[in-house]
Formats: C-alpha cells, sequence, structure tokens
C-alpha cells in the first residue's frame, strides 16, 4: 500500500513583553512558584482584562511578516476546557477572527526554496506549568505540582494548513519561523527554556486519496530533534495500522523521548469540546489602517530577504540559508569581510568554520572589542596572495582573538611569512632531489604520491617557510613531471 504523511504544525512563541497578556504582572524568570499572580490572571471574581498593546503590536508584526491578510475588526474568545494548569478553566484565545489569515513562510529544504502555507495566526494567553514528579512523566508520575507564574504571558499562536510533508520539512519550517521571531525581536526563541513550543497534527492516507487520514495530535514539543523523531515515529505508527486493516483513533498523544514512542493520552477533542464564547469583559478589538501601517513600515529585513542578499554576493543557497539564521554579528561580519575580500566563499568559510571554531576552542561567545573585519580580511588577503599558508592563517586568527594587535604584526613575530623567490626556492629544491636520488627514480617509474613526500622535505628543510605550491610547481620541472 502506497501511503503519503500530511503535517500540520501548531507552535506556540512567548512574547517579549514586560507584563502579561490582560494584567499587569511583570514577566520575568524565577524558580520561586507561584510569586508572579495576581487575581486579573487567576481569573478571581471582579477582575477585568485588559489587553496588552505591545502584545497585540507583535503580533501584528508577525502576521505581516507571514504574508497573512490582517483581520482588522476582532474579538476575544472564551474558551473553555477543564485542564489542572488552567487557573480560570478557560483560556482567553481568538475563534473565528484571528489577527492574521492565509499567509506563508520561505523555507530552504534540501537545497531548494520551498513555501509553507499559514492558516492563522492570533494570540492567546499562556497557561500554568505542571510538573509531574517522581518520574517526571505525566504518564508514571506519583503527583503533580502547579506553577501559575506562566499564566496569563502573551502568546502567539500560528497554525500551518496541513502541507507539510516530511518530518525534515517541518524541522525547517520551525527553524525558520523562530529566526524570523528572533529577527522581529517579538521573542528570544529559546527553545530549551520553552520559549517556543510546538504541536504537531500528523496524518497518513492512501497516495491516490485525495482525503486525508485520520488526525493525530502530538503536544507539547520544544525540541528539534524531538520533533524530527516524534513525526516520523507516527508515521511509521500509522502507516503499519493502516497496512493491517487496523482503524487510526483521533486522538492526542504524547513524546516519550526515553521510550521513542508516542503514548495516547487522550480523545482528540473538536471546536465542540472546547466550546469558544465571547469574553463579555473585553471590548472588540480594532486594527486601524494607520496602526497596521505603522507596524508594516517598521518590518526588518526578512529571514528570506537576508538569504536572497546573500547569494548576490556568491554564495549558494545552502551558504546563505545557514548565514540568515546565525546571530546577527556573524551575518553583518560576513559583508563586511566580503566587501574587503570580494571572496564570498572565503568570507563563509572562514567565519562560520575556522572563526567560531576559534571561538569555541577559547569558550568565548563574542568577539572581543579590538577585533576588526579587517583583521579577518587581511589574513584571507595573506592567503590568496601566497604570504602565507592555510595553516598560518589559523594561527595568526587565534592570536588576533586572544590580544589587539594585527595579522602582519603577528606573521612577522612568528615568521609566518612564505618564501616566494623562485631562485631561493630552487636551491632547496634542488639539494632535496640530490639528496633523494632513490625516491626520484621511484617518481620518475610512475610513483606519483611520492612527490608530496619530496614536497614535505622540501618544506621541512626550509623550516615551514616555503610556498608549497612553487616548492611542487618547481619540483615538477626539475623532474619533468
Amino acid at each position: 500500500m502506497n501511503l503519503k504523511p500530511t503535517i500540520g504544525i501548531e507552535t506556540h512563541i512567548e512574547l517579549n513583553t514586560n507584563t502579561k497578556m490582560f494584567c499587569r504582572c511583570r514577566v520575568f524568570d524565577t524558580e520561586e512558584p507561584n510569586v508572579n499572580l495576581c487575581p486579573t490572571c487567576l481569573g478571581l471574581p471582579g477582575a477585568l482584562p485588559v489587553p496588552n498593546e505591545k502584545a497585540i503590536r507583535y503580533i501584528t508584526l508577525l502576521a505581516l511578516a507571514t504574508g497573512c491578510s490582517i483581520t482588522k475588526k476582532g474579538m476575544f474568545h472564551r474558551k473553555n476546557y477543564f485542564y489542572p494548569d488552567l487557573p480560570k478553566n478557560y483560556q482567553i484565545s481568538q475563534f473565528d477572527l484571528p489577527v492574521g489569515e492565509n499567509g506563508n513562510l520561505e523555507i530552504v529544504i534540501d537545497n531548494e526554496k520551498d513555501y509553507v502555507e499559514i492558516e492563522r495566526v492570533h494570540m492567546e494567553e499562556d497557561t500554568g506549568k505542571s510538573s509531574h514528579e517522581g518520574s517526571g512523566r505525566i504518564d508514571s508520575a506519583t503527583s503533580t505540582s502547579l506553577d501559575f507564574n506562566r499564566s496569563g504571558i502573551p502568546l502567539v499562536e500560528i497554525v500551518t494548513k496541513p502541507v507539510i510533508k516530511s518530518s525534515k520539512e517541518a524541522v525547517a519550517y520551525i527553524e525558520e519561523l523562530r529566526q524570523l521571531a528572533i529577527e522581529l525581536e517579538i521573542s528570544e526563541g529559546k527553545l530549551e527554556k520553552g520559549n517556543l513550543r510546538f504541536d504537531a497534527n500528523i496524518s497518513v492516507a492512501p497516495s491516490e486519496s485525495n482525503e486525508l487520514g485520520t488526525k493525530v495530535e502530538i503536544k507539547n514539543m520544544n525540541s528539534l530533534r524531538s520533533l524530527e523523531r516524534a513525526i516520523d515515529f507516527e508515521i511509521k505508527r500509522q502507516s503499519l495500522a493502516l497496512e493491517n486493516g487496523d482503524i487510526i483513533i483521533q486522538e492526542t498523544r504524547h513524546w516519550d523521548e526515553s521510550k521513542e514512542t508516542t503514548t495516547s493520552m487522550r480523545s482528540k477533542e473538536g471546536s465542540a469540546d472546547y466550546r469558544y464564547f465571547s469574553d463579555p469583559d473585553i471590548p472588540n478589538m480594532v486594527l486601524p489602517d494607520e496602526f497596521i501601517n505603522q507596524i508594516k513600515e517598521s518590518l526588518p529585513s526578512l529571514p528570506h530577504e537576508n538569504r536572497n542578499k546573500l547569494m548576490e554576493t556568491g554564495l549558494s543557497l545552502s551558504d546563505s540559508n545557514v548565514l540568515s539564521k546565525s546571530e546577527k554579528w556573524i551575518y553583518e561580519l560576513y559583508f563586511e569581510v566580503f566587501n574587503n575580500t570580494k571572496d564570498s566563499k572565503a568570507s563563509f568559510n572562514w567565519i562560520t568554520g575556522e572563526l567560531q571554531g576559534q571561538m569555541r576552542k577559547l569558550e568565548i561567545k563574542s568577539l572581543p572589542n579590538w577585533f576588526s573585519p579587517n583583521f579577518l580580511s587581511d589574513v584571507i588577503k595573506l592567503i590568496d596572495e601566497n604570504k602565507i599558508s592555510f595553516t598560518s592563517g589559523k594561527v595568526i586568527l587565534e592570536e588576533l582573538i586572544q590580544m589587539d594587535t594585527t595579522p602582519d604584526e603577528i606573521a612577522k613575530r612568528l615568521d609566518l611569512y612564505q618564501e616566494n623567490d623562485e631562485v631561493a626556492i630552487s636551491k632547496i629544491v634542488n639539494e632535496i632531489i640530490d639528496n633523494n636520488q632513490e625516491i626520484v627514480e621511484r617518481i620518475k617509474n610512475g610513483e606519483d604520491k611520492l612527490v608530496g613526500f619530496m614536497v614535505g622535505q622540501i618544506i621541512k628543510s626550509s623550516g615551514g617557510s616555503i610556498n608549497p605550491g612553487i616548492a611542487k610547481e618547481i619540483l615538477s620541472k626539475e623532474l619533468n613531471l
């Protein structure tokens, strides 16, 4: 049986606001539970919610950045359902009138551009946090502790259409969405902190069918590795069930990282089960044209636009995609180095390879204030001009990161400049030939691999100062190769 998977992703992103969505409680990190609370975020009688204007701006910004059409007249709803970490027994959200609809997000998959269609972008408030005591897993916990500090923190939810075809594509989408949120400065996008969490809706159906299969939802993941493995497992599980003639149940499942399986949590609720009602305490929301245009004008350069700018310098789509998802200082450093060298590949390789590698080795997260982009440009130029070797360039770079100096000063101090004088090199080459006649004869008899040995001897005799390319060229000429 030929089967095809279909995936939709629901992503929740915590917003970088100073206060919660509907009250004045400050948003801050703390391990002490249940200290960041008020009557409004607990839903106590008489407390009236007031929408956070900054959160509305951020959500509108994301909706515009993903090409959504903006709903100018909206409203808030109460999403009624019982769950222990929901202090009000309802969540303030949006139902039929989201802030944005029918957008798309460009992604790079298998070194090609693709697009994921976005169904809606809407705002809501976060729930509390459940900590399952004992095993840490809900299915085997001995008790559960509730922390309501997170209750009411502004969220934006982004829902894709069921158009994603693989776990790899799902991961690429989340990476792109995360980078977009960071570029817009609406969220830190830290997966490990739960700033960004996602649910995967997965169905499997016969390839020839125009109908989607039964949808199964995997809840609340904040790891790309978990997302990929959970989707792959669920596709295999559903495919095997269909091949065996079993019925797929519409349900919510939990990904167990330790067992690398999904397990059933509950039957899947529909909108009727949630029971949405318009919130009587919050007036209808109006987004005037002036407000929307103001936000539109504030849009920064978006990740897909950054990719295009990078590709204009000569970088491949793959390399451009890497840089577009890098920290801002890396992206900006690339352009400064490229403008000095006009060598896109060397600029990319030295920044993403050698420079970041040296920083990891030295355990530093940011470059010292004395490090100029011109330093890296000069290192690349010295190599291109055959004044130093690639290995010497790495030595210079490590020194530059650790002290206030210049590539030229380091090269002179450590005697790293290469000998390019052909007359001087020829003299050394002939000496090595005279002292290695047996090797020379073997080379002439077809053992070409020994040429490298001879070049190594030439470089060694000079203390490493000879340009290996020139040495090899002269050696080949002398041996009539």
